[in-house]
C-alpha cells in the first residue's frame, strides 16, 4: 500500500513543492508556488490528485474501483480531481499521479525547466 510517506516523497522531490496541512481537515496536502496539487484525506488511504478533467475521467473509466471524481460544493460544483484509493495502487502509479497533478498546476517556465533538468531562477 502506498503511504503517506512515499506520496510526500514523491512530492517533495519535484521542484518547488511545499506541504502544509490542510485548515479544516488536519491532512498533508503539497502546493507548488502557492496552489494545491494534491492532498491525502482522513485516514491517510486516499489521496486526491488535482489531474485535468480529461484525465480524471480517463482513470475513472479505466478503473472505478479505484478512482472517483472529486467536485467542490460550491454553486455550481467546480471540479477538483480524482480521488484515489491508495491500497490498489502501485507505486508507480502514486509517482505518476503525484507528477501529473503537479504538472497541472505548477507554473510553465517551472515545469519546462524541470523537463530540460535546469533550476529555474
Amino acid at each position: 500500500m502506498i503511504t503517506t510517506d512515499d506520496v510526500r516523497a514523491f512530492a517533495l522531490a519535484l521542484p518547488e513543492v511545499t506541504e502544509f496541512s490542510h485548515h479544516r481537515f488536519r491532512v498533508p496536502g503539497f502546493k507548488v508556488r502557492g496552489t494545491t496539487f494534491a492532498g491525502l484525506e482522513k485516514g491517510e488511504t486516499s489521496a486526491v490528485f488535482c489531474l485535468s478533467a480529461e484525465q480524471s475521467a480517463a482513470a475513472v473509466a479505466a478503473e472505478p474501483a479505484i478512482y472517483e471524481e472529486v467536485r467542490r460544493p460550491t454553486n455550481p460544483p467546480s471540479f477538483l480531481g480524482v480521488r484515489t484509493d491508495l491500497s490498489r495502487i502501485s507505486r508507480e502509479r502514486a509517482r505518476e499521479l503525484v507528477e501529473l497533478a503537479w504538472r497541472n498546476k505548477a507554473p510553465k517556465r517551472v515545469v519546462t525547466a524541470y523537463d530540460v533538468g535546469s533550476v529555474p531562477q
